[in-house]
């Protein structure tokens, strides 16, 4: 059973509207319609960023569609949506659904979902920002309604993860053994380098000295542009619950050989080897790889690729892509 631990489902009416003017994303505007009827006409008919093009126009439900008809392209058999706060962004706020909506949204997808196949395929994270009022009960009643399986963290939208105001949330997460994924990479929406170094794991370290119990994953594993790697295994090495994702980290692309080693020892150093955990960002991604490629660079590719040339063994696919997965996100007991 292979369980993809980081992915979303968001619609592109969750994202600021400043932020969709900026790529030229706004659904609304005719000129950017117009662009995009015209870059569909010079793009290959199997490109994969004209397949990224369809999600501007879909809605949550048709987005999750979307996903699980990949996971089962992939052999994929569960996911986790992460549901992203935006409406508090640093600089590019406003303009998105509500809240209230994407979480009703999200409820209703992932319910049709898995009654669609009779079975657990989608298990959401509800998104936590202490800039939001009332985000404490919010979180608690998502986690009481029996879908949603953890919370989703996102510093860069202008927190650091020791806010105090998050302190009840995790407490309630130790209380009833909730994980938590946390966006920890020098990067990612809404592209504001001066807010990156906000989900920085040192952050973590005060936390997880409060809550050692606590379960989280430092999603990404990024090492580029940061040193972040080494404090991501210390917090693994010091703390039982503590894990890392290999969601969307550019050194895959530009440096596979120096990525999939590195992944590789993880996979293979104690302690750490059963703390890393599968996940692909998709559709973050979804212009380079699809569900089924990116799990195949795992597979096959990163050994085939005479510069990378990197094997993974199936007891550590396994490791990777089930056991941990399954007892990061409590699938065992």
């Amino acid at each position: 059973m292979k369980i993809n631990c980081h992915c979303h489902i968001f619609s592109l009416d969750c994202v600021p509207l400043e932020f969709r003017r900026r790529f030229l994303l706004d659904i609304k505007n005719p000129l950017y319609r117009v662009i995009h009827r015209l870059l569909r006409r010079i793009l290959p008919d199997d490109s994969k960023l004209e397949d990224w093009f369809d999600f501007i126009d879909m809605s949550i439900s048709e987005i999750a569609e979307k996903l699980v008809d990949e996971m089962d392209e992939a052999g994929i058999d569960i996911c986790t949506p992460l549901m992203m706060d935006m409406a508090y962004c640093k600089k590019f706020g406003g303009g998105t659904k509500s809240f209230e909506d994407q979480i009703t949204e999200t409820v209703d997808a992932a319910e049709a979902i898995n009654k669609k196949y009779d079975r657990i395929r989608m298990l959401p994270f509800i998104a936590a920002d202490p800039n939001r009022e009332g985000i404490i009960n919010i979180v608690k009643d998502a986690l009481g309604s029996g879908v949603f399986r953890g919370v989703k963290i996102y510093p860069v939208m202008g927190f650091t993860p020791d806010d105090k105001r998050l302190c009840p949330i995790y407490e309630f997460c130790v209380e009833n053994n909730i994980p938590i994924t946390a966006h920890c990479q020098n990067g990612g929406i809404p592209g504001l380098k001066e807010y990156y170094h906000l989900a920085d794991p040192k952050y973590w370290a005060a936390v997880l000295k409060n809550l050692p119990m606590l379960t989280l994953n430092l999603a990404h594993n990024d090492r580029t542009g940061s040193a972040w790697q080494g404090k991501i295994a210390q917090l693994i090495e010091t703390y039982p619950n503590v894990y890392t994702d290999i969601s969307y980290n550019l050194e895959m692309w530009f440096m596979p050989r120096r990525y999939f080693k590195h992944v590789k020892r993880m996979l293979s150093t104690p302690k750490i080897q059963d703390r890393v955990l599968y996940g692909t960002d998709w559709y973050m991604g979804r212009c380079f790889w699809t569900e089924k490629s990116y799990l195949k660079w795992f597979l096959e590719y990163s050994r085939k690729i005479y510069w990378c040339r990197v094997e993974f063994t199936d007891p550590e696919i396994r490791r990777l892509t089930e056991d941990n997965p399954k007892r990061f996100l409590r699938l065992q007991e």
